[in-house]
């Protein structure tokens, strides 16, 4: 027996496929239940994942540069135009990086909202959360340390056909957390560092500077290798994810496009074959 939605053979006296444990005989589909569209979405946010992740190591090379240009500035004693240069850099990167921020964060929520409801519309698929979570469990302080996982975590094993949580979710939350407590903390000792720094007015001053940027340089590779391990990963989990849902949806619907908000109809009754079997004897003629 062929199944319905991930058409792979199999023992039609079982209960449910092994392979995508849909039950024996439900189509891909629950019938009137929505679907959407997650491809293109999964895209865009897997392009803002990687500007944010780019932008962020920018903010990482500007620091060698200003330490860079401290040296040189310790020669010309500018301390205007060395002030002034240094600090456009950091904010110009940083101005990068936050709005690349946003719009990942943005755009990952509607993807992981639009794959979890998903879940809603497919037979077999056991959702652990409900849908609303998977905009709060972003949002809402400390919940948000734990929920994003959980259900990023069930969307992956239902929707790739999985038992047990794909390694690529722990390790892409893992770094994530790493990312941003480390990231936090190093700021704030930076920054500290920096105010602690005298108006540059001579060499060593200037010195000063550049050493303080250097030492900048080697502190913030550390939460920027953990970010690079989470954004790919997202990334990769997007596609796959991505991917499988819309290959479910496209079985069912194979004569046309997915749109969006777009529902399974009921399947209409079959003509000639009637729907209650006791109608049918009762309708039949008579023996003679």
């Amino acid at each position: 027996m062929r199944c319905h939605t991930c058409d792979t053979d199999h023992d039609g006296r079982t209960g449910e496929c092994p392979t995508c444990r849909t039950p024996v005989g439900s189509p891909a589909l629950r019938p009137g239940v929505r679907v959407r569209p997650v491809r293109g979405v999964g895209r865009a946010a897997s392009v803002a994942v990687a500007a944010t992740t780019l932008f962020l190591l920018l903010t990482v090379a500007v620091q060698p540069v200003n330490a860079l240009l401290a040296e040189r500035a310790a020669d010309s004693l500018d301390s205007e135009a060395f002030l002034l240069t240094a600090g456009v850099l950091d904010l110009a990167a940083g101005l990068l990086y936050l709005v690349a921020f946003l719009v990942a964060v943005v755009l990952v929520i509607v993807w992981t909202w639009r794959a979890r409801t998903n879940l809603d519309a497919f037979p077999g698929t056991g959702p652990t959360n409900s849908g609303g979570w998977a905009i709060a469990g972003w949002l809402v302080p400390f919940v948000n340390f734990v929920m994003p996982h959980r259900v990023v975590a069930n969307i992956a094993r239902e929707s790739l056909w999985r038992l047990s949580t794909p390694l690529l979710v722990h390790l892409w939350w893992g770094a994530w957390l790493v990312f941003l407590l480390a990231e936090r903390f190093i700021a704030r000792s930076s920054v500290a560092e920096y105010e602690a720094l005298p108006f540059p007015q001579t060499s060593a001053d200037f010195r000063a500077y550049a050493d303080h940027y250097a030492s900048a340089t080697g502190e913030y590779l550390v939460p920027a290798v953990f970010c690079v391990v989470a954004g790919v990963s997202l990334i990769v989990l997007i596609h796959r994810i991505s991917a499988a849902q819309t290959a479910r949806i496209t079985r069912s619907m194979p004569t046309g496009p997915i749109l969006p908000g777009m529902s399974i109809a009921e399947p209409a009754a079959t003509s000639g074959i009637a729907a209650d079997p006791a109608s049918a004897a009762s309708s039949a003629p008579a023996a003679s």
